[in-house]
């Protein structure tokens, strides 16, 4: 059994009116196929029930021309609201791609001769490569990075410009910070909001130095390197929650 994690934030992207259509999978035979690879590799998956906040983490244990099994939750009331919800969010992802689906309702199955719960292949899913994760702006001074400088570790507090799947861009002044094209950054500290911290490693690859009023600043675009699943699904949760945040006010003016 698997044990709990902290809730992932209630914004749901898959539910952005047509936004994210185009990297949705319908072919049963392609969602089959990035399920097999998910189960195959033993990747772990975050479920929440449709109507909850909280979430646990699980693996999925097995995927049929049909069906998928996944592990069961330590709690037995988190299970009883699992087998009692009409869908179940799942979200997971595998070699730089996100990917997030509904399947459900669940019943309790076995899995080599253990308690799993069954639920019916989805009818779609997102599947979305690190490739389409624009680089978005968060609002100004609202995303922090801590950096940990090669040069003896200490760590400095950066303001990130734009965000994406693959990398950020950070602003520092040139005081504090001296970045260098091809250092990699490593055991960086980003404070997503609403959502918690994520540690990242960041590799340079371009620095822009630039002279503002009263001090220089130097600016770095950085490569996220080695970037764990858990790192990754707390990003996309960030990300969704950009984009959330921006289709919100772009109808305020409407």
């Amino acid at each position: 059994m698997m044990s709990e994690v902290s809730p992932p934030s209630e914004l749901d992207a898959a539910d952005l009116d047509g936004y994210y259509d185009k990297f949705y999978v319908h072919d049963l035979g392609e969602i089959r196929h990035h399920l097999q690879r998910l189960a195959g590799e033993r990747c772990a998956l975050t479920v929440r029930a449709e109507g909850s906040d909280h979430s646990m983490a699980t693996m999925l244990l097995r995927v049929d021309e049909a069906s998928l099994w996944i592990d069961v939750p330590s709690s037995r009331k988190l299970l009883d609201d699992w087998m009692g919800a009409h869908l179940l969010r799942i979200e997971g992802s595998i070699d730089r791609a996100a990917l997030r689906f509904s399947a459900g309702p669940a019943w309790l199955d076995s899995f080599e001769d253990k308690p799993a719960l069954r639920l019916s292949l989805p009818a779609r899913m997102l599947y979305l490569q690190r490739r389409e994760f624009m680089r978005r702006e968060p609002p100004s001074g609202t995303l922090v990075c801590h950096l940990r400088l090669p040069d003896g570790g200490h760590e400095v507090r950066a303001s990130i410009r734009d965000i994406g799947g693959g990398g950020l861009a950070i602003v520092a002044t040139r005081a504090e910070a001296t970045f260098k094209t091809g250092d990699v950054l490593e055991g960086c500290r980003i404070e997503l909001p609403d959502i918690g911290e994520v540690e990242v490693n960041l590799q340079i690859r371009h620095v822009l130095t630039r002279g503002h009023i009263g001090y220089d600043a130097a600016q770095a675009g950085c490569e996220f390197v080695g970037l764990t699943p858990a790192a990754q699904r707390k990003l996309f949760r960030y990300l969704m929650q950009l984009d959330r945040d921006q289709l919100a006010r772009r109808r305020g003016l409407e």
